[in-house]
């Protein structure tokens, strides 16, 4: 993953601006026991980003861009 403004190059997700809140939603989905694998949300964020980890961490922040649009929900905090 390449940050376009500062052109640095990520081995990982986790490595990324927007890991800490990624890992902040892994939490509170935990907290809520939400029935996701919270464990294999955070072990591929440390993995290489191959297409298919960059598609599930996308998927994931696609996810935590809806919800923050919501007030009401329970990932309100994040915003």
């Amino acid at each position: 993953m390449v940050n376009l403004d500062y052109d640095k190059t990520y081995n990982s997700f986790a490595e990324h601006p927007l890991a800490p809140l990624y890992f902040k939603y892994l939490d509170i989905v935990a907290s809520k026991d939400l029935n996701y694998d919270v464990q294999y949300l955070r072990d591929i964020a440390y993995n290489p980003l191959t297409p298919e980890n960059m598609k599930i961490i996308s998927e994931v922040i696609s996810n935590m861009q809806m919800l923050l649009k919501d007030d009401t929900n329970p990932f309100a905090e994040l915003a």
